[in-house]
């Protein structure tokens, strides 16, 4: 199974057919997992994310809900696990597209520490082609969604901030400077650009 985060919410079986997983919460629940990498997320902060009104006692029949849709969805109750006092996605991390894109951005970035541009820029140009529109765009005006889509957001940025010195170093000046004046011009407090 295959989950997308970096863009719209999106899920894939292993022969890679997509699943439809539908409804907003359904699959800000199905992110929200993905985003723990395996881990346990609590009941309370799955409400919390999922609804952040204060209110989150009245939500726990809804959560339930959501899960199971979610279950249907992915076909059965082996990959949305029931843990002690919340659940876990049982899928690997590096089925994550955020995941990935994190793991090739940071091996680029120290490439490029290392003063290895071409690797840098090979991994960089496959982290952000994972990239598909906005983090979580589908799902980003939910509680967990916006703090969540800001941070990969970010990385994002520091990827192509990474991949842009990278093939600078390279020598491919005419191929990137259209891309890093639209970077620039969306972004111009960023000091690294502006440099």
């Amino acid at each position: 199974m295959r989950i997308e985060v970096l863009g719209p919410v999106r899920a894939y079986a292993g022969d890679g057919a997509p699943i439809e997983v539908g409804g907003v919460r359904v699959r800000a629940l199905l992110a929200r997992l993905a985003l723990a990498r395996g881990e346990v997320v609590s009941v309370d902060s799955l409400l919390d994310g999922l609804w952040g009104d204060g209110s989150s006692g009245g939500h726990v029949n809804a959560l339930h809900a959501l899960v199971h849709r979610l279950r249907r969805a992915l076909g059965g109750t082996g990959v949305v696990e029931t843990v002690a006092g919340g659940y876990r996605l049982n899928v690997g991390a590096e089925e994550v597209d955020a995941v990935r894109f994190e793991a090739l951005a940071k091996r680029g970035g120290r490439e490029l520490a290392a003063g290895a541009a071409e690797q840098a820029a090979a991994l960089l140009r496959e982290a952000l082609g994972l990239w598909r529109g906005d983090a979580l765009a589908d799902v980003r005006d939910l509680p967990f969604a916006g703090t969540a889509g800001a941070r990969l957001d970010e990385l994002r940025l520091g990827a192509a901030e990474d991949r842009f010195e990278a093939e600078l170093r390279l020598g491919h000046h005419g191929e990137m400077l259209a891309d890093v004046e639209a970077a620039a011009a969306d972004h111009p407090l960023r000091e690294r650009l502006a440099g």
